[in-house]
């Protein structure tokens, strides 16, 4: 497993647990777009690639433009099944924040 992979790894599964803990609270996505930029910033210095302050602002806003979509997802979900709801928001925190991390990586590496 390479260095980067651990990366993205670590912050997937923060991302979940940020996710357990906070789900019932509202506005708490941004606690993980802040999470997802962190990681883009990251892989970014491990990668040596110079990440414009210009990138970085139009990044956390399709960052944050696609949690809060993947967040009101799991919101729904939760009006019909609670337990099932929070499961989903925090799968769907861990999945986005790993695709996320690999996209990036990948981005950053050519």
């Amino acid at each position: 497993m390479g260095p980067n992979l651990k990366i993205i790894l670590f912050y997937a599964l923060a991302a979940g647990l940020l996710a357990a803990l906070t789900s019932p609270i509202p506005g708490t996505s941004l606690l993980l777009t802040g999470l997802e930029i962190l990681m883009v910033v990251h892989l970014a210095k491990r990668n040596k690639f110079d990440l414009s302050l210009k990138t970085l602002g139009f990044s956390a806003t399709a960052i944050w433009g696609v949690s809060s979509i993947l967040k009101d997802v799991g919101l729904e979900l939760l009006r019909f099944a609670p337990i099932l709801g929070w499961a989903a928001g925090v799968i769907v925190a861990i999945l986005f924040v790993f695709f996320l991390g690999m996209l990036a990586n990948l981005y950053f590496s050519k």
